[in-house]
């Protein structure tokens, strides 16, 4: 009778080498998630910011093509808050303003209404009159900056844009 002395299995060479194999399978296939996850969140924040940006854009730009007066800023002038009578005695005066990095829609004798939420803030917020004392258009150029509130200091976390325009009121 013939024993046999041949065991089916692995090597110790073999065992290694399949086991680094899957390690470097491992940490490719983890970084490259780590990487979608970032990129994911830049992109939640670059559209977040650009979100808020165009909707205060539109309400301000609505806001001033629909009211009857602009109060301030004063033709020629700039300002931080724009004063807009609407003809409307429940609505007046419409006040866009910033404090702190909120940014603010007061109607008449309502309380304020934050435009932005708790992730952006606002900067730089300037209104300019740009009408001319012989014309009887009203241009108000408005020029603000929203920056994604960095809390842990993450680079996806990091954006920052200015958004500018202008609007004429209507006659």
């Amino acid at each position: 009778m013939k024993v046999s002395t041949h065991y089916k299995g692995f090597t110790l060479v073999e065992m290694i080498l399949y086991v680094s194999l899957c390690s470097i399978l491992l940490l490719t296939l983890s970084t490259f998630l780590s990487f979608l996850l970032g990129a994911r969140i830049k992109s939640q924040t670059i559209a977040e910011v650009n979100q808020q940006g165009a909707q205060i854009m539109q309400l301000i730009t609505y806001t001033i093509r629909n009211g009857k007066s602009v109060d301030t800023p004063l033709v020629g002038g700039s300002s931080s808050t724009l004063l807009i009578t609407k003809g409307i005695p429940l609505l007046d005066p419409t006040v866009f303003s910033a404090s702190g990095t909120v940014f603010f829609i007061k109607e008449g004798s309502n309380a304020p209404i934050a435009l932005t939420n708790s992730r952006v803030g606002v900067s730089s917020l300037v209104f300019q009159n740009i009408s001319s004392t012989s014309s009887t258009e009203t241009i108000i150029r408005m020029s603000f900056v929203l920056d994604y509130l960095n809390q842990g200091g993450r680079s996806e976390y990091s954006y920052t844009k200015t958004f500018t325009g202008s609007a004429t009121l209507r006659k």
